[in-house]
């Protein structure tokens, strides 16, 4: 066995950028023996190629975590859910599980449904648009309109009234607050179960028309509260905390880049541009965690059955394989990102999140032009320690 790499984990950007160490393990040992803040050993995978290997076998590498020896996920990642074995949150199942659960949730996110959904998108970007301008100079966009803009699409999507949404935006920064301790962390998970329980409850007794009353009325047979819980508590976690630092952490990017701004309010070009931004900020910066069922080797290395591996993301999306893959740019003709993940797993709810930010953020600059930071970089506050890389704050004016 090698000896541990040094990787700073959870890693430490800065601003854009990620620490040198990380370039310097991807290029030179893609797949290291590391050690995480809590003692655990891992093997951390950095390089594309290697991170697609991994996500892409779901017959070698196995999301549920109690194939390995300690029941902690890799990277510090947000907790397992409690309950049974069938909890709901897919990306801790493996096959045949996965497929069945899968199947019941996709149909809400195809292109045509999610397509359905953009007028809505619209209106609730507009909104926050107008509440921010209303505030004024100084008035915080993470507050006012990264956060409310994702939480009011996804409670549209699940069917939750928008004024739940005290009852999660904290407990899910909580989540995945790697400062907050496992016991605050957990206990915020108990809290968000408890949440979706009690929706389940009543969507049982009434079901209404999002996707939550939509498995009640089509799959109530085959999947049970708890389950239905954790899947929307999954998708509350994925489709909020992820799209809003996204949001925020592009917005400011595209303060400081006029053709940036340029590039994502012409629709030909926008698609191209937020897949960019997906790849560039990759905002997902805990590893994703597999266990290997079998002993195998990858990236040169001998894995051991039940041994853990991390896939850090945003490693990945800094690849050489894309050319020049510190620089922004949307022309580029490169393999696809793993902003999204990769294999059985691929982010279920990508159209969604794409949607949102193809029209959130053009319509921001149109509304708002001369959007610029109010305070300096050394004033603003970054969740380096979060599961979810963004901004405790931005304050802007215009």
């Amino acid at each position: 066995m090698s000896s541990a790499a040094y990787v700073p984990l959870p890693i430490r950007r800065s601003l854009f950028g990620l620490p040198p160490e990380l370039e310097r393990v991807r290029t030179h040992q893609p797949v290291a023996r590391v050690v995480l803040p809590n003692g655990a050993r891992v093997w951390l995978v950095t390089g594309y190629a290697e991170i697609r290997e991994v996500l892409g076998d779901h017959r070698r590498f196995l999301s549920d975590g109690r194939h390995a020896p300690d029941p902690h996920l890799a990277g510090g990642d947000a907790p397992t859910p409690p309950g049974p074995a069938r909890h709901g949150h897919l990306t801790h199942y493996d096959l045949p599980d996965h497929r069945r659960l899968r199947t019941m949730i996709a149909p809400a996110f195809r292109k045509s449904e999610v397509a359905r959904l953009r007028p809505k998108i619209e209106t609730f970007t507009a909104e926050a648009i107008t509440r921010t301008a209303a505030a004024g100079p100084g008035v915080d966009l993470v507050r006012s309109f990264s956060f409310p803009v994702p939480a009011q699409v996804i409670c549209e999507l699940l069917g939750i009234p928008y004024e739940d949404r005290a009852q999660f935006e904290e407990r899910i920064r909580v989540r995945f607050d790697g400062r907050a301790g496992r016991a605050a962390r957990d206990a915020a998970l108990w809290e968000s179960m408890a949440y979706t329980e009690r929706l389940v409850a009543g969507q049982r007794a009434r079901p209404g028309n999002g996707l939550i009353g939509s498995l009640v009325r089509q799959h109530g047979d085959e999947i049970d509260d708890h389950e239905m819980a954790g899947v929307a508590d999954l998708l509350l976690l994925g489709g909020f905390e992820t799209t809003a630092h996204m949001l925020s952490l592009g917005a400011l990017l595209l303060m400081r880049r006029p053709e940036l701004v340029a590039a994502v309010s012409d629709p030909s070009r926008a698609d191209q541009t937020v897949e960019e931004l997906l790849r560039y900020l990759s905002v997902v910066q805990t590893g994703v965690p597999r266990v290997a069922a079998e002993e195998c080797t990858l990236g040169g290395q001998r894995i051991a059955r039940g041994e853990r591996v991390a896939c850090l993301i945003p490693s990945g999306n800094r690849d050489q394989v894309f050319g020049d893959p510190e620089d922004v740019r949307t022309d580029r003709q490169a393999p696809q990102h793993l902003a999204f993940g990769h294999g059985i797993h691929y982010c279920v709810g990508a159209p969604l999140a794409r949607a949102e930010l193809t029209c959130a953020l053009p319509l921001l600059f149109r509304e708002l032009p001369g959007l610029r930071p109010a305070v300096p970089d050394s004033e603003l506050g970054f969740r380096s320690f979060a599961a979810v890389y963004g901004l405790d704050e931005l304050p802007v004016t215009w």
